[in-house]
């Protein structure tokens, strides 16, 4: 906020915990008393908790992550929308991590099925609103960030006993770095189209 600011513009911070959507509206009318009006939404919250076998896994644990990582983005798009229309436009992304890669994910269940979930949501989302100058689309970070690059380096993968794990920091420790500064770039070049629909792609630096 403060390196916006510094630039001449106006930031403001407001904070909900999106596993509780009843928050949902309470956020999105204060962001409009201080602002006036909401032209983007960015959906980035996710937690890729609960790990492990199906048959372990916590009920409670399970529609958290469903609540934090799908119901959340449905109920943000659904408290933004009618604002957007009014005024003729607005942007959706939704960002997640792509699971792909893995070809399958034996323990991230939940989270693939939130991943899947989104998609959907966002292609269905992107046709209920056409014409209306609301686009949706979806942001693949299929990379990892520098902070997880900086942690996964301090690792042995051949000193972690849950295989589990050991198969995530392997398959992160060997992919490219994404730049947060060129990936929000490419986003906002993203979003000043009018493409909807989407899935686009973070690009790794190496």
């Amino acid at each position: 906020m403060e390196a916006i600011r510094a630039a001449g513009g106006e930031a403001d911070g407001f904070t909900a915990d999106l596993a509780d959507p009843e928050l949902i509206p309470a956020l999105v009318h204060g962001i409009e008393r201080v602002f006036g009006q909401i032209d983007i939404l960015v959906n980035h919250a996710a937690t890729v908790a609960p790990l492990g076998p199906v048959t372990t896994l916590d009920p409670a644990a399970v529609l958290r992550a469903l609540t934090l990582n799908v119901a959340s983005a449905v109920a943000l798009a659904g408290a933004v929308i009618p604002p957007m229309t009014r005024q003729g436009w607005g942007r959706i992304a939704n960002v997640c991590s792509s699971v792909g890669h893995l070809v399958s994910w034996p323990g991230g269940n939940v989270y693939a099925a939130c991943v899947a979930a989104l998609d959907a949501h966002s292609v269905n989302l992107a046709e209920e609103l056409a014409g209306t100058g609301i686009t949706v689309n979806v942001l693949r970070a299929q990379w990892a960030g520098t902070a997880l690059r900086t942690w996964l380096a301090g690792i042995d993968p051949d000193a972690v006993d849950d295989p589990l794990i050991r198969r995530f920091v392997l398959h992160q420790t060997g992919l490219g770095t994404v730049d947060s500064d060129r990936s929000a770039a490419t986003l906002l070049d993203h979003l000043v189209t009018t493409q909807t629909g989407r899935v686009w792609s973070a690009a790794p630096t190496d």
